[in-house]
Parts: structure tokens; sequence; C-alpha cells
């Protein structure tokens, strides 16, 4: 890393640190961060996928076919169908926190883990999902009283002739932004198909941007 990569490693760092990052920052902090940690699949897919969008075709494309899979083999199999997040909380901890130790820098804690992934959510909102060449699916920021998601829709075939849309998380983080009401018992989230949420910052504290 050349003095002046440096610099803007930890200048960004530093905003992280200091509580006045937002969404943007993590943009950027996410491609620098990338290329010194090779080794690290998660932030590796993670970041192609920021940057690259409908072009990707990495792991978490992958892992969005697969999931599309379980859902189409419901009924003609006796397994369970579990769904878990592409990368879990600890994963991406690991991997950021492995990255940051490399540069004599501290990892960052949970609440700022937190941070990360719901700004990560919200950048990732509204990616397309294509199979050869047509819009299968979406991925959408969604919102509980307890949680933050980013939420995959995608097309699914039980048969030849049924067709249906399959709802599941791709990535999760806690919400402790936004005092949001329960939709019911079982806090199902809120999904923004047709609003592009923003993350900025506020005197030191995210939040959540929701347009009317």
């Amino acid at each position: 890393m050349d003095t002046k990569e440096k610099s803007l490693l930890n200048y960004y760092y530093g905003k992280l640190n200091e509580n006045t990052f937002d969404e943007k920052d993590i943009y950027a902090f996410l491609q620098l961060i990338r290329n010194r940690s090779k080794e690290v699949r998660c932030i590796n897919e993670l970041t192609d996928f920021v940057v690259q969008r409908e072009e990707y075709k990495g792991f978490i494309k992958d892992y969005l076919f697969e999931t599309r899979k379980k859902f189409e083999s419901l009924g003609k199999t006796n397994a369970a169908l579990r769904i878990e997040d592409v990368f879990s909380f600890k994963e991406l901890k690991n991997g950021i926190n492995k990255a940051l130790e490399e540069w004599q820098l501290n990892g960052l804690t949970n609440e700022k883990m937190n941070d990360f992934v719901s700004c990560l959510i919200s950048i990732l909102q509204q990616v397309s999902i294509t199979e050869d060449g047509r819009e299968i699916g979406k991925l959408f920021f969604a919102i509980s009283n307890k949680q933050i998601i980013l939420m995959a829709e995608i097309e699914v075939y039980q048969n030849v002739f049924k067709k249906t849309n399959a709802v599941f998380p791709v990535l999760t983080a806690n919400n402790s932004y936004l005092d949001i009401k329960k939709q019911d018992r079982f806090d199902t989230p809120y999904l923004f198909a047709d609003k592009v949420i923003e993350i900025t910052n506020h005197e030191g504290k995210l939040e959540i941007n929701i347009p009317e």
C-alpha cells in the first residue's frame, strides 16, 4: 500500500471510529480494503458485488440461485428449508478485522460492524437478479422492529406451469436506528420495493431516510 492509499484508508477508518461516516463512505472504504484482502472471501465478493452490481457473477449470485433451488424443491424432498445469510455477521466482522489488523489498525466493535452492515445493505438495494439476460428478481431494503434486511425476491418454478416468487434474507443487521411499529406478532419486515432508502449521518448518528 503506497502512502496515498494509506492516507485514504486512514481517512475512512477515522470516519468510522468518529461516527461521522455514511453509506457513501462505506462504498469507498470497501474498495480500499479489498485491494489488500485477496484471501478474505467475504470482502472480495461483497466489494465486487457492490461495484459490478448486475454484471457480478461470483459467489453471492451462486448463493442466490442455490437458495432459489431450495424453494423449487419444496414438497419434492423431506429436507427442511433453512435459509442463512450469504455471510454471517461473525464472518464479516472477522474478515474486516483481519484486514485492519494487517495495517496495525484496531478492529471494529460489534456496534461499528452493525453500522457497516446496515450501510452495506442500503448500498445493495435495487440490484437486479438476472438469468440469461432476463430479470428474474431484485434485492430490496427491508426493515422490521428488530432488524435491517437485504431481502431477495426471485422467481421460483414449482413445476413447468406454476411460477411464484420467493422472498428471503441475504444480509441482516440489528435495527438500532429507527423505532418502527411491528406489522404483526411475527415482526414481518416492511419491504421497500418502489422506494430507495438512504442511510445518512446526523450529528454522529446514522439515520435511515425513507422517502415519502
